[in-house]
């Protein structure tokens, strides 16, 4: 990881080539979650991977590669929703081959827990997703977001408690 991390620095183009194949998919998906518009997470993503490049001697301050792209998509995120004036709806669907009486009653899950995640406030969005969906560590979540690790760990545990309650009223 070290010679990755300095061949990046550095402005390998074949390194940073290496990075964007690797982690483009989750850098769309987490976007995505944010943005719920995939054209629109996929310019901030590209924007993003060429900040990233432009400013790499920044990522001896991160822990990770992807902490550091993480959080330079989170704030390109955080932007277009504010220069766009955006409200975000989610909908998301699940499959399965079982029977149709699953799928049904999966569905029916699957929108309760939505509705109820999506009265959680966006700080609480964000940080269950990158914590559950992403599975960032606490540090890389401290990263991303600019926040204390103490206030993650207090912020997933008031989420996570707040969610379950949301789910259990429906």
């Amino acid at each position: 990881m070290d010679e990755r991390l300095q061949l990046l620095k550095n402005g390998d183009e074949n390194a940073f080539e290496e990075f964007v194949l690797k982690h483009r998919k989750e850098a769309v998906n987490f976007a995505l979650s944010i943005l719920k518009d995939y054209h629109a997470a996929e310019d901030v993503v590209q924007d993003s991977f060429a900040i990233f490049y432009v400013y790499r001697e920044r990522l001896k301050d991160y822990s990770t590669l992807k902490s550091y792209l993480f959080s330079i998509i989170h704030n390109k995120s955080v932007d277009y929703i504010r220069d766009n004036n955006k409200n975000i709806y989610t909908d998301y669907h699940i499959a399965s081959t079982i029977s149709p009486e699953e799928i049904i009653v999966n569905r029916e899950k699957e929108h309760r827990f939505m509705d109820s995640f999506n009265k959680l406030d966006e700080g609480q969005k964000s940080i269950l997703y990158l914590y559950a969906f992403q599975q960032m560590s606490y540090n890389e979540i401290s990263e991303v977001l600019g926040i204390s690790l103490s206030k993650v760990k207090i912020n997933i545990f008031r989420a996570r408690k707040k969610l379950k309650a949301l789910y259990a009223e429906k």
